[in-house]
C-alpha cells in the first residue's frame, strides 16, 4: 500500500504484522483517551505534536522503524498523521474482508452445495 506516496508491504495474513499492528493499536487508543483527558490543560499545538507523536510510533512500530519520517519528513501535521493511520486501518480492514470472502468458498455450507 502506499502512503503519503511511500510504498509499504502490508500483509493481514502475516502473523508477526498482526500481531504489531493489534498491540500497538489498542495502545493508540489509550493513549489518546489519555490525551483527550488532558485537552484543558494543554495548547492545541502541544496537543496536535502529542497526537502526532502517537501516530508515528504506531507507523515505525508497526511498518518498520523509520517509517514515519519517510511518510512525514518531519513535519508534524495532524491532518497527514490522521490521513496515514486511516489509510493503514482501512487497508487491513479491506484485506480481512478480501481474506474472509476466500475463506466463505470453503465454508462446509457452500461446499456442499
Amino acid at each position: 500500500m502506499t502512503i503519503n506516496g511511500v510504498e509499504f508491504d502490508i500483509d493481514v495474513t502475516d502473523a508477526d504484522f498482526i500481531e504489531r499492528y493489534e498491540l500497538k493499536y489498542k495502545e493508540v487508543e489509550e493513549q489518546i483517551n489519555e490525551l483527550d483527558n488532558k485537552k484543558d490543560t494543554i495548547s492545541a499545538v502541544e496537543g496536535i505534536r502529542q497526537e502526532c507523536k502517537i501516530i508515528k510510533d504506531f507507523l515505525d512500530y508497526v511498518l518498520g522503524e523509520g517509517a514515519s519520517e519517510k511518510i512525514f519528513k518531519g513535519k508534524d501535521s495532524l491532518n497527514l498523521c490522521i490521513n496515514a493511520f486511516e489509510d493503514i486501518i482501512d487497508n487491513v480492514d479491506k484485506q480481512h474482508r478480501e481474506i474472509q470472502e476466500r475463506l466463505n468458498k470453503y465454508s462446509p455450507e457452500r461446499l456442499k452445495r
